[in-house]
């Protein structure tokens, strides 16, 4: 129990300190200025050291908030724990301390951190905290948002300018998935008459589409707002959503939700878990769109050369063979062709997919006690490096 309060204290911190560094637009690679605590102890030094890996942690902690998917984040604090936060500083490419206080009671440090993005997201789509790009083309998102009694639905392609925003819940939800959404002033003043209503057709959704080159079409209505359901009785519908492949015309995906009930007057809370759950709606017909699309051509088979650096022993060499043989998805045969001296070996492979695809996830594997950085990536050789743990 006190393991889990720490952590949600942790997760609370994270997000009151990644709003501000969101409203800055800070570059993504720009060093991050940490403070950290830890108790004063008996030794300055190692106070100082505790203090460190704290605001070490922290900076980790604080890239990784700005790449997380918030539905995801709140259903995987013990896996945000166990994979990022008690590794951090796998992710931190340098660091300095500007400065240090000792207290009676705590020592205190400032420090400047670069956080390695790149590793951290990989690491975080390795364990499925990080939501990666779904296998969807650009999006026209034609979905009208009742956001509260008796108000007349919004839709932004009634407007000749496009004043109508897309309902909050919707864009959270593309964002998430990483898709291209056409934007509503694309179509500016291009909206014929007879379509600038609430409710479009499937043909009137794919007219607009083929103006635009849009490949998608979310299609349909969102309520985001909170309503009194008597008990015994369904809440009325709270999404119903339909996405439309413009080549073929094709319905890949439907859905329809009722969301939460609400037998008594809703609190200040029941606007958020109807969002959350127009959100979740949203999340499933991409998901279901994405998997009716015709999947990719595998690739043909490549030869490519992997070569290895840094080995400390046969056992290294036989322990990454091991991993990269398991790699059955990508890895089609491994055979060693060389064992040099100076910890150096090679292998010919060959894959069943890119070899960018397979470096990526040679750094995500467990060797036990080394790690695999990428020192180089191509279509025909993969250089790697052994590091000690």
């Amino acid at each position: 129990m006190k393991r889990m309060l720490a952590l949600l204290a942790i997760t609370v911190a994270l997000l009151t300190l990644a709003g501000p560094a969101r409203a800055g637009e800070a570059s993504p690679t720009a060093p991050l200025l940490v403070v950290g605590r830890a108790p004063a102890g008996a030794s300055e030094a190692a106070a100082r050291e505790a203090a460190t890996q704290d605001a070490l942690r922290q900076a980790v902690g604080r890239a990784t908030l700005e790449m997380l998917d918030p539905a995801l984040l709140r259903s995987k604090l013990e896996a945000l724990e166990r994979e990022v936060l008690a590794k951090a500083t796998r992710f931190v490419s340098n660091y300095s301390l500007q400065g240090s206080q000792r207290g009676p009671e705590a020592a205190l440090v400032l420090v400047s951190v670069s956080v390695d993005r790149p590793a951290l997201e990989k690491a975080l789509a390795a364990v499925g905290l990080r939501q990666t790009a779904l296998n969807l083309p650009l999006v026209l998102a034609l979905v009208s948002e009742e956001a509260g009694p008796g108000r007349p639905p919004a839709f932004w392609w009634a407007e000749a300018a496009g004043q109508a925003t897309l309902p909050r819940a919707l864009l959270r939800a593309l964002a998430g998935a990483g898709l291209a959404l056409v934007e509503p002033k694309a179509l500016a003043g291009k909206v014929p008459p007879d379509l600038r209503q609430a409710v479009l057709n499937e043909e009137q959704a794919l007219q607009l589409a083929r103006q635009c080159g849009a490949s998608l079409v979310v299609l349909g209505r969102l309520r985001t707002f909170p309503l009194v359901t008597p008990a015994g009785q369904e809440a009325p519908p709270l999404a119903q959503l339909e996405a439309l492949e413009v080549s073929s015309g094709q319905v890949l995906a439907t859905e329809e939700a009722a969301g939460p009930s609400f037998p008594a007057t809703p609190g200040p809370e029941a606007a958020e878990k109807v969002g959350q759950a127009a959100e979740e709606a949203v999340r499933r017909l991409l998901q279901r769109a994405s998997a009716s699309l015709k999947p990719a051509e595998a690739p043909v088979e490549q030869t490519v050369t992997l070569e290895l650096e840094g080995l400390r022993s046969l056992a290294d060499l036989h322990r990454f063979e091991q991993v990269l043989r398991g790699l059955t998805g990508l890895v089609a045969q491994a055979q060693r062709e060389a064992v040099g001296g100076g910890g150096r070996a090679s292998l010919r492979l060959k894959l069943k997919a890119p070899a960018a695809k397979l470096a990526d996830q040679l750094m995500l594997q467990n060797y036990g006690d080394f790690l695999v950085n990428v020192l180089e990536s191509s279509p025909q050789k993969i250089r790697l490096a052994v590091v000690g743990k």
